[in-house]
């Protein structure tokens, strides 16, 4: 009826409302990657057997507008996730995505350099409350690298493992693993081996406070994520 049809609206319309009221000045650095994605993501999509484009899920906005830049511009640009970018311009791009309402999807790089985007793309990961493999997941990971010796048996643990994360950080962890391995793949000409890209990536994908202040349980999860990325092909979406 008319009536309901009006109050649906009402209700409708008063929802978008609250729910812009609350995500107005919110940003992404420093939120929950559950939190961040409902205002600041991108979909994935893929194709089917059709032929048609279907969507297969969301990963945040700065993490699509930075990898497919990095990706058409820097595969082979020595030390690319090693050196610095300029602070002024990394400080103007954490605005940027930080800003609603386009939270950087109109972002054209004009301006800016793939050292500012490779480090814009680290600072938001290392801001993340929890990192791209939950803290729960933390050990299983770590364990399955630890006992188990058989590349096969690894990886398929791994998948099980994987499939078990939260939709936002197992996308997220898919595309990032996917976008690591690129670049490893042309290691002899950026200097980014899958070990190198570990080390630098490790805090924003697998870490825990518990560990923070030790050094030594660093390596673990260098290990985990090396192999992931050496392995990517096993997991996709």
């Amino acid at each position: 009826s008319k009536a309901s049809l009006r109050a649906w609206w009402k209700q409708f319309t008063a929802k978008n409302a609250k729910r812009e009221n609350e995500v107005k000045g919110k940003g992404i650095f420093g939120v929950r990657l559950s939190e961040g994605i409902e205002y600041a993501s991108v979909p994935i999509c893929m194709a089917g057997a059709d032929g048609q484009q279907y969507v297969y899920g969301y990963i945040p906005t700065i993490v699509a507008k930075c990898g497919m830049y990095l990706k058409e511009q820097a595969t082979t640009t020595e030390g690319i996730f090693r050196l610095s970018g300029s602070a002024k311009r990394i400080k103007e791009l954490q605005t940027i995505f930080d800003s609603p309402p386009s939270y950087g999807k109109t972002l054209t790089w004009v301006g800016y350099s793939v050292h500012d985007a490779a480090n814009i793309l680290r600072r938001y990961l290392n801001h993340l409350p929890d990192p791209v493999i939950p803290h729960q997941w933390y050990e299983q990971f770590r364990s399955v690298h630890d006992t188990c010796t058989d590349t096969n048996k690894r990886v398929q643990l791994y998948q099980k493992l994987i499939a078990q994360l939260p939709k936002e950080n197992q996308h997220l962890l898919l595309y990032i693993l996917d976008l690591l391995a690129v670049f490893s793949s042309k290691s002899v000409q950026n200097l980014m081996s899958a070990k190198n890209l570990a080390s630098i990536f490790q805090p924003g994908i697998l870490s825990h406070p518990d560990h923070d202040m030790a050094p030594e349980e660093y390596k673990l999860s260098q290990e985990v994520l090396e192999f992931l990325i050496d392995y990517q092909n096993y997991f996709l979406m």
